[in-house]
């Protein structure tokens, strides 16, 4: 009883002396587009989206880094086009004439990184991050269109990889505007190493998502 009754003291210390900090956060995504391996399938827009969840630091015990993780809603949205019959979904159907498709995607996304930060100088601090993220696919939805044929808010699971995972790399700042309340900012990069096409559907080899946005949240 007694031990257990430490544990539960030295977590809730722990806590309270921010060797961990909790925090939400708001990014929004200003560049997603997919990267495509194969020379006839063309990126045809860079669409917008937003990230939101919750975030965790567990400090260093120096205070100038930390492990960063946390749980987040990712949203993203980029278009592709197949100047080949012999790629694509509607392959078959489109001899001769351009596909054109939209994907909508949601992931469950957990980030991986280790957080590198300067001193503190008047009340700001700065960051570095570099690390990995795992995302899990909620929702995929498609608008295609070829020669006279189109279609909108399709549903594309059955077509979209249900994981995809990539690079996290970031920069920016902190500044403490309360005791144990910092405000969080910064610019990111997500680079996915994941094909997010089911490729034995759309038969174009590798296409990754790459994603730039801004960070911005809150610690406690």
């Amino acid at each position: 009883m007694s031990a257990t009754l430490c544990l539960g003291l030295n977590a809730q210390r722990s806590v309270y002396n921010r060797d961990v900090r909790f925090g939400f956060k708001i990014d929004p995504v200003f560049t997603n587009s997919f990267r495509a391996a194969e020379n006839d399938i063309e990126r045809s827009g860079s669409g917008f989206g937003v990230n939101y969840g919750l975030m965790a630091d567990v400090l260093f015990s120096d205070g100038r880094g930390a492990f960063a993780t946390g749980l987040e809603v990712a949203h993203a949205s980029s278009e592709l086009i197949y100047s080949t019959s012999s790629r694509g979904l509607k392959r078959a159907e489109a001899a001769g004439t351009d596909q054109n498709y939209k994907l909508k995607l949601q992931y469950l996304q957990i980030p991986l990184s280790v957080k590198l930060k300067t001193n503190q100088n008047n009340g700001f601090r700065f960051w570095g991050q570099f690390g990995t993220y795992m995302g899990a696919l909620l929702k995929s939805r498609m608008d295609y269109s070829y020669g006279s044929v189109s279609e909108s808010n399709v549903n594309a699971m059955k077509n979209t990889n249900k994981v995809n995972m990539g690079l996290l790399v970031g920069a920016g700042g902190e500044y403490e505007i309360a005791p144990k309340t910092d405000l969080f900012f910064g610019i990111g990069m997500e680079n996915g190493f994941t094909d997010i096409t089911a490729n034995k559907d759309w038969k174009d080899g590798k296409v990754g998502l790459n994603r730039w946005a801004i960070r911005l949240g809150m610690f406690f």
